[in-house]
């Protein structure tokens, strides 16, 4: 189903009998919303959308996810949704997320959890689960979302659906996301659509053009790829993951190799949750809630499961406890990771800097049960790669776990990469199991 076959009006229908299920749209508008100065030949003209809960839009509420700002009402939009305006498309609602876009599950004290469109049990993802379960059900054609540790490419995975995450290099515009992240973690915010397909995430993507940094476009060779193999600890669901990429990589007529100089998904996980947690006074960006009271708001959420403090999600709640916990203890010392993420940063210069791009699993594992993916632990060591190299990566679905639920593998470039990943993926999408 291509982008522009959606209609406003069966979108409307798909809310309307799924979302009380689903809790895919956190904020339902009473009529869409369209821009009356939209040309008709706009590139997203009528096509209906839903736009994740952190992107400013000016006199309809948007909260963050938080219960805390349950009636927070901007005066202006931010540039994602006057750009999505411009270009013709016609806004929904906004989506489902988590309490502060810092959870893998979207849920929150506003509607609750989304869940998983192939398993109610189980999670949609997060941080913009709520689009990519609104997009696998039919309710809308797309949703743009913002990317930190995943929060595009695990949802669109969990859902069986296309996610790119933008690096945040080339769209710098993951600043304007509410509530704001601190300067110091920006490189690792990216920012993109998502769809069905990856044509249609192009189509939405190229509609928002005018957000793109003047960072130029590297050379990439298309037939030459890095594949990034699963380590023992990180096999989880898909220990044959190089052999069916593989097959299907010689069937595009593609070179490749398998990775030896990125260090393995478990220690890139580590990597990730350390270099969080030793730069945790970053993290607080607002002086919305102080220090003292968000411990407080953490500790009475977890006890209670919201029942006594709604402040904070006992989801989000707990991803801050553990933070916290890392920061006192295990995770000090920065001089134990900042030069590792360096280093990092470098290997994955190295690959792209000789033209390739890299291919590798979203998940290993298939989406975790409602309350249950902080224990998932290396769930998304893959994707947090691409947060910690600042890449351009799209996810898209490529068969399914021995479960039914659906799998999918990342294609990764370095930023301003964009076209090149999403002419891969699209090859790949073509062969896919």
């Amino acid at each position: 189903m291509e982008l522009t076959d959606y209609r406003v009006e069966e979108c409307r229908s798909a809310i309307h009998a799924r979302n009380g299920e689903v809790r895919a749209v956190l904020r339902v508008l009473d009529e869409p919303q369209r821009d009356p100065n939209a040309r008709r030949d706009a590139p997203l003209y009528g096509v209906p959308y839903v736009l994740k809960d952190t992107w400013d839009t000016a006199g309809i509420i948007t909260t963050g996810g938080s219960w805390r700002h349950r009636e927070r009402v901007p005066r202006e939009s931010g540039s994602i949704h006057r750009v999505l305006a411009a270009a013709g498309a016609v806004m929904l609602g906004k989506s489902n997320m988590p309490d502060l876009a810092l959870s893998n599950e979207s849920d929150n004290h506003l509607v609750g959890a989304t869940n998983n469109p192939f398993d109610p049990t189980r999670t949609a993802g997060g941080s913009t689960g709520g689009g990519a379960a609104a997009i696998a059900t039919g309710m809308a054609a797309f949703d743009w979302g913002g990317d930190f540790g995943g929060s595009i490419r695990t949802p669109a995975a969990c859902c069986g659906i296309t996610g790119i995450r933008l690096s945040s290099a080339a769209w710098p515009a993951s600043r304007e996301q509410f509530p704001a992240l601190a300067e110091f973690f920006q490189p690792m915010l990216g920012m993109g659509p998502l769809a069905r397909t990856v044509e249609g995430c192009r189509l939405v993507m190229r509609a928002a053009r005018a957000l793109r940094a003047d960072v130029g476009t590297p050379t990439i060779k298309p037939n030459d790829v890095v594949l990034y193999a699963p380590d023992p600890a990180t096999l989880g669901e898909w220990p044959t993951f190089v052999s069916d990429v593989a097959m299907r990589l010689m069937t595009l007529g593609a070179r490749f190799d398998v990775d030896r100089t990125l260090p393995p998904a478990s220690r890139v996980n580590n990597l990730f949750n350390g270099y969080l947690a030793v730069h945790l006074d970053e993290l607080h960006t607002t002086n919305e809630i102080s220090v003292a009271d968000a411990t407080a708001a953490v500790f009475l959420g977890l006890a209670s499961r919201g029942r006594l403090d709604r402040r904070i999600h006992a989801n989000t709640g707990a991803v801050l406890a553990l933070v916290q916990t890392g920061n006192l203890t295990i995770y000090r010392d920065p001089s134990r990771f900042d030069p590792a993420v360096g280093k990092l940063r470098r290997a994955m210069d190295a690959i792209w800097s000789k033209g390739k791009l890299v291919v590798a699993p979203t998940a290993t594992i298939s989406p975790p049960k409602h309350g249950r993916a902080i224990l998932a632990w290396n769930w998304q060591a893959f994707t947090k790669l691409g947060n910690l190299t600042d890449a351009t990566a799209c996810a898209i679905p490529f068969g399914k776990f021995s479960n039914g639920l659906p799998r999918s593998l990342q294609v990764m470039g370095p930023p301003g990469s964009e076209e090149a990943v999403l002419d891969l993926a699209a090859r790949l999408e073509a062969v896919a199991p």
